[in-house]
């Protein structure tokens, strides 16, 4: 058919011919453009300033972490404005696939340096490119490693992106972004028809404006996106124009391969999100649980205290539902048995899926978990005994005002505890007193000062029981000794002459020394007992060691005006 029209109008035949020339020149000038971009092309404002090399990158190609870049690139480094062309030409750039290396070639252009593979890479395969500076007379050699992944496109425009906006998996992206899309080259007219570029929400298109200007490419959504919702673009390459309707056009600009990436918008979107159980009490499989034990439950989040009941918390000791309530706060809930559950005894929890979150969401399947309860506790058959007593057995010179006080092997039952099971005697006359109890101690209370130089005895009565009710073996005896009467030290006729003969010199009534003056009771006592009782002052004063208990004695019995 076409060959027909072509006969009958030779006009056609002509423009076809102009049409081919056309074409040959175009894809002279795609060629031009791969070449440049292969060697210039950059990620815009992006200098890399790598400690480790003597001399700055001002861009790279392809960027650092590509995407879909062509299977047949030329990979570049452009330095710095301060690089040498010495520092460029002894500089090495390789290229590996893992750790394999890519054979290829290496040449210099000014301050940039190109590596060529040898042949095509691997499609939808990660690579990493590194360059390698010189030493200098300042530095050791350095480099620098980034990486890209392979599309599966071969083109020889190279057309490739490099960023696009918001960036890949970006979380709460405004609803009223304009989405774009940088690439490695001018997007020319032309260059537009290489490229479709779309959003998607799920299936749905969303509709909206396409612009370009230099390498962007912007899509301006007609309406605001939907509140916390996924949003996919997509970037197909090679894309022909409708006036490309010629079956023997070149091939290199058909679509051979799709650039995509996601971001999810900001808001409060409708919870779809299924609630989980984050923890129970007791755990799964734990032992010796105590019968008397809550069953805990906590949530993901917060519920619908409406769902949480004896039927969608359930707990069964085999196939017999335990009866109980159940209870909602926050993000728990609780079982409370209606009794004591049964010693040593599998249990097993269970949350169906008519829990529900707060939007109606179900948890996604039931939830069961199992502990086992505590064996019975054997009966207490040991009696208690008293293990240690105050004043202890036989001592002496106990102070008059003494509690004597009785220590047990255990607990005691409180009511066994008393003026009867615990006594304190004057040979056979019960002294009165009060008797306490607290912990494993009992303390008996004299209602007076005991009488000096006596023996007393203390008795715990087999009276006294431990919680279990057993009681002690056999009544438990002891006895003490107070302490003889002090003798009464006076004032005027023992302590005033040693004061008289060995401090007066220094704190006599005239000019005393530091201001004190002991010349008699009423001076004397005006001072504190560390005043009078001045151990560092004696060994001046020659006051001998009999002299000073003197001292002390009348101190301690109350500094009396005897």
């Amino acid at each position: 058919m076409r060959a027909m029209r072509e006969r009958k109008n030779p006009k056609i035949r002509k423009n076809k011919v102009y049409f081919r020339i056309f074409g040959t020149a175009l894809s002279i000038v795609l060629i031009a453009v791969f070449i440049n971009g292969c060697t210039n092309e950059v990620l815009k404002d992006e200098t890399v300033a790598d400690p480790n090399l003597n001399v700055s990158i001002a861009e790279t190609f392809p960027a650092n972490q590509a995407d879909t870049v062509v299977i047949n690139p030329v990979i570049a480094v452009t330095f710095k404005s301060a690089a040498s062309t010495s520092d460029v030409s002894a500089s090495t750039l390789i290229l590996k696939e893992g750790t394999i290396p890519v054979t290829g070639t290496v040449t210099t252009s000014g301050k940039t340096i190109n590596f060529t593979p040898s042949t095509d890479l691997k499609p939808e395969t990660d690579y990493t490119a590194t360059i390698k500076s010189p030493k200098s007379s300042n530095h050791d050699s350095g480099e620098h490693s980034w990486s890209f992944r392979t599309g599966k496109h071969r083109q020889n425009n190279s057309l490739s992106v490099v960023s696009v906006t918001p960036l890949k998996s970006a979380i709460e992206v405004a609803t009223n972004v304009k989405p774009t899309v940088t690439f490695n080259q001018e997007m020319t007219s032309s260059m537009t028809k290489l490229v479709t570029i779309s959003l998607w929400q799920g299936t749905t298109a969303v509709i909206g404006t396409l612009t370009f200007s230099g390498k962007t490419a912007t899509f301006s959504p007609t309406n605001a996106l939907s509140a916390k919702l996924v949003y996919t673009g997509k970037v197909v390459f090679g894309t022909k124009s409708s006036s490309d309707d010629d079956d023997e056009d070149d091939d290199n600009n058909k679509s051979a391969s799709t650039y995509t990436w996601s971001f999810t918008t900001v808001g409060s979107g409708p919870d779809v999100t299924l609630p989980t159980v984050l923890s129970v009490v007791p755990t799964n499989n734990a032992s010796a649980i105590a019968l008397n034990s809550k069953i805990t439950v906590t949530f993901s989040e917060a519920m619908n205290s409406t769902t949480i009941n004896t039927t969608s918390f359930t707990l069964k000791q085999g196939s017999t539902n335990v009866a109980g309530t159940v209870a909602y706060s926050g993000t728990s809930a609780s079982f409370t048995p209606s009794s004591a559950l049964a010693a040593n005894t599998i249990y097993t929890g269970t949350i169906t899926t008519g829990a529900k979150d707060a939007a109606g969401n179900a948890i996604a399947s039931n939830y069961t978990w199992s502990f086992t309860t505590a064996p019975t506790a054997p009966v207490d058959v040991t009696p208690p005994t008293v293990i240690s007593v105050l004043p202890t057995n036989n001592a002496t010179n106990v102070g008059a005002n003494t509690h004597p006080t009785v220590t047990f092997s255990e607990a005691m039952n409180t009511t066994t505890i008393n003026t009867t099971s615990f006594t304190l005697k004057q040979g056979s006359t019960n002294v009165a007193g009060t008797v306490a109890y607290s912990g494993t101690s009992a303390s008996f209370t004299p209602s007076s000062a005991l009488a000096a130089n006596t023996v007393y005895t203390g008795t715990i009565t087999t009276g006294a029981k431990d919680a279990a009710g057993n009681a002690i073996a056999s009544n438990y005896t002891w006895s003490f000794t107070t302490a003889p009467t002090a003798p009464v030290i006076s004032f005027a006729t023992e302590v005033l002459p040693i004061l008289q003969s060995k401090c007066m010199p220094c704190h006599g009534a005239t000019s005393p020394t530091a201001g004190i003056s002991i010349t008699n009771y009423t001076t004397v006592s005006k001072l504190s007992n560390s005043q009078i009782d001045n151990s560092s002052m004696y060994p001046k004063m020659g006051v001998t060691a009999a002299e000073q208990a003197t001292i002390k004695a009348w101190i301690a019995a109350g500094r009396l005006n005897n």
